[in-house]
């Protein structure tokens, strides 16, 4: 019973930090909030690997050439890496690509929600545009429609 309370109370303390009408809205918000922080560690993953592999190909290019006696060895070693490099870098380059979809899919149903029913005000508001500028002060993330990237 303890930890449904603490439970609970998290919930409303941390929707408290956030101008959203309802708990549902909020839920949504920090959902996509998580999924945007994992696409963006994945998406620097995958940048460490592209310069992995630009680099461990152009070091079996280029070390023979430097070292004519052993040069090919070491560019032998190089190529085992560059294809170790190689398959880390296409197995999270296909994690990035599945989380930008799931990562849209949300950013898409979010912006909807910021246009059809935000709040329940029957007279004109500006708590949509309060909750945009707050996002994209707070957490830099554009909640218009265009892409992410």
């Amino acid at each position: 019973m303890g930890i449904l309370c603490q439970s609970v109370l998290y919930k409303t303390v941390r929707c408290a930090e956030l101008p959203v009408p309802s708990v549902r809205m909020a839920q949504l918000f920090y959902e996509f909030l998580g999924r945007y922080k994992e696409w963006k560690i994945a998406r620097f993953k995958e940048k460490i690997g592209m310069l992995g592999v630009l680099f461990l190909g152009l070091c079996v290019i280029v070390i023979p050439w430097f070292w004519r006696d052993i040069g090919m060895i070491i560019s032998g070693g190089m190529l085992v890496l560059f294809y170790l490099t190689t398959q880390y870098y296409l197995k999270v380059n296909e994690r990035v690509n599945h989380l930008y979809v799931n990562v849209y899919i949300l950013h898409h149903h979010l912006i909807g929600k910021l246009e059809v029913g935000f709040c329940d005000h029957s007279e004109p508001c500006h708590c949509v545009e309060n909750f945009r500028s707050y996002v994209l002060k707070n957490y830099n993330i554009s909640l218009s429609k265009g892409s992410l990237r």
